[in-house]
């Protein structure tokens, strides 16, 4: 039996007891070739400049992604908002709410400033007679929901892709 308990422990083995590692050398890269009138005194300076360059650089990448991803988030956001106030004027015009109503109104208002871009698409609803509220059902306001998800998606898409690595080639 073994004096040691600790045989496991790496931190209680003896220095003689550590085998000699290869180091392996990174295939693909060429060492920077240095030229005859530089010593080795004036080439640290370099190689700690270098370094910094690399990190600083590095440190713009994170930044500029960092400040993609909250775009991106601050847009699945913003789509949310939307696609939630349209899917409720549909409701709200499906079940012929009062648009005299505070909240109601407000929503009309709001939600009619997007889908002015959508208000030809289809013919125009059913008009009340004396103050008589009709239901009504909106296709425009669908397929207002549909083109911006569509819109937003393709947006989040491009800038997902542009802070992606490249993919792998198949094969």
């Amino acid at each position: 039996m073994s004096d040691n308990l600790f045989f496991d422990d790496p931190t209680r083995v003896q220095s003689a007891d550590i085998p000699p590692r290869k180091v392996d050398r990174m295939e693909g890269l060429q060492p920077k070739p240095i030229s005859p009138q530089t010593s080795q005194s004036s080439s640290a300076p370099e190689v700690t400049s270098d370094l910094e360059s690399i990190e600083a650089r590095q440190e713009e990448a994170r930044t500029v992604r960092y400040a993609i991803g909250k775009l991106n988030d601050f847009l699945r956001w913003f789509l949310a908002v939307l696609e939630v106030a349209l899917a409720l004027r549909f409701l709200f015009m499906l079940i012929a709410a009062n648009p005299a109503n505070l909240f109601t109104g407000f929503l009309y208002a709001l939600t009619s400033i997007v889908l002015v871009p959508f208000a030809g698409i289809l013919s125009s609803p059913p008009v009340a007679q004396k103050g008589q509220i009709l239901p009504t059902f909106e296709l425009s306001t669908l397929i207002a929901m549909l083109v911006y998800w569509l819109i937003f998606w393709a947006i989040r898409r491009f800038l997902y892709i542009l802070v992606s690595g490249p993919e792998e080639p198949a094969s």
